[in-house]
């Protein structure tokens, strides 16, 4: 089945850059925002995590907040990954490292979009366009100029749940091989005390 491309910008509802904090982003445990950060994201880049800085938003304007199924994506730095926001908090936003990329229902599914953002002809095409010296980034003409095969919704579906499979399997085999690492390395231990 041959499928036609499209490029990126036809599937989004919206694309924006995530908040500029002036200066470092200080936790508020009263405040009523989470903000997802560089340092937050784990496993590969794969998950958010659950430490998140809290902030009050009185001087973030509603159009930073994230929805749930908005794709988070990594625009400064070497590693260019998409990952879908599926927290659920009242009001959260992504600092200014991301893109938020809000997908058209209609026309994709969050986690089609960040899997196919992921995948190694994209990533080639990210480093080929990326802007700066010092700090690498992808600007937002680039991104958009993504070209996107899009299969039929049911299609998009499979490729999604067998993706997450893939994550967990990657996960589950890496913290075997850490618990075969400790355990081998205390026997050895062992065996000199």
């Amino acid at each position: 089945m041959k499928i036609q491309p499209s490029y990126l910008k036809s599937v989004l509802l919206a694309l924006f850059s995530g908040y500029s904090f002036r200066g470092k982003v200080q936790d508020d445990p009263q405040g009523d925002t989470v903000v997802i950060q560089m340092k937050d994201l784990e496993n590969n880049y794969t998950e958010i995590g659950s430490a998140l800085t809290r902030v009050d938003s009185t001087s973030i304007s509603s159009k930073h907040h994230l929805q749930k199924g908005d794709v988070l994506f990594i625009s400064k730095g070497a590693n260019n990954f998409a990952l879908v926001y599926d927290l659920n908090f009242p009001r959260a936003v992504a600092a200014s490292a991301f893109f938020v990329l809000r997908p058209d229902p209609a026309k994709i599914l969050p986690g089609y979009l960040a899997w196919y953002l992921n995948q190694k002809p994209v990533q080639q095409y990210l480093v080929d366009n990326r802007a700066g010296t010092y700090i690498p980034n992808v600007n937002k003409t680039a991104l958009l100029g993504i070209e996107i095969r899009l299969p039929e919704k049911n299609i998009q579906e499979k490729i999604v749940k067998v993706d997450i499979l893939r994550k967990r399997e990657y996960l589950l085999i890496h913290r075997l091989l850490e618990k075969r690492e400790q355990l081998i390395s205390n026997k050895l231990l062992n065996i000199i005390n």
